[in-house]
């Protein structure tokens, strides 16, 4: 990582756009060229990203997702500044707009249907993204998916489980306009998810009555 002073810390801040910010400071910033800057800030004094850095794990997740051929940002670099302690990711972002902004007004099925595709292959892969939802994936120009904010990610050798895709549908739906977008074409959605997917029958069975069913998404992810 690239030691980054105080000096430098705060006239990086002065000169790139903010983009998010929150009471203890500048989450994202962008720079002229279009590069992005995200900080993290450990939130703890003791907890795991003493030992495994957020920063160190959004880059790690990037490389895997690139390694297993899903689109998502391209690492630049890293730096750390010790006042105030904040590790940061330069990187190129994805091309395109977030789902959420092109669901905008009206839902549309064809994507809909292609984001059911790009859900079951990221589950087929092993990869069990805890912040999906609808804000962070994005649709380039071409109308494939792409990945944003990806610090908290699990991947395993094999396909997820019924119980890990299921609890990554509650990820998925937190947000209600985004419940509202996919409850309005769950069907496309579900037949799209089930034929980019292998499971045991039984699972794809019990997986399948489960979505089309939907009460669950009008519920709170369980903890």
């Amino acid at each position: 990582m690239e030691k980054i002073t105080s000096q430098e810390f705060q006239r990086l801040i002065r000169s790139c756009q903010v983009l998010e910010k929150d009471g203890h400071g500048e989450k994202v910033l962008r720079r002229h060229d279009g590069i992005i800057i995200k900080i993290f800030r450990r939130k703890r004094l003791l907890s795991s990203a003493l030992l495994y850095p957020y920063a160190r794990r959004f880059v790690h997740n990037v490389d895997k997702l690139r390694a297993l051929s899903v689109p998502t940002m391209q690492v630049v670099k890293t730096g750390h500044c010790k006042n105030p302690q904040r590790d940061l990711v330069w990187y190129q972002p994805v091309p395109g707009q977030t789902l959420r902004a092109c669901l905008q007004g009206e839902t549309s099925p064809q994507l809909i249907s292609a984001l059911g595709t790009f859900v079951g292959k990221l589950h087929q892969k092993g990869i069990l993204f805890r912040s999906l939802h609808f804000g962070n994936i994005i649709v380039g120009e071409n109308g494939g998916f792409g990945l944003i904010d990806v610090a908290d990610m699990r991947f395993s050798s094999r396909s997820l489980a019924l119980s890990a895709r299921q609890r990554n549908f509650f990820h998925m739906t937190r947000y209600h306009e985004d419940r509202v977008a996919l409850n309005d074409h769950m069907e496309k959605f579900v037949q799209s998810y089930l034929a980019a997917t292998t499971m045991p029958i039984r699972d794809l069975e019990q997986l399948s009555a489960w979505l089309l069913e939907a009460s669950w998404i009008r519920r709170e992810e369980p903890s």
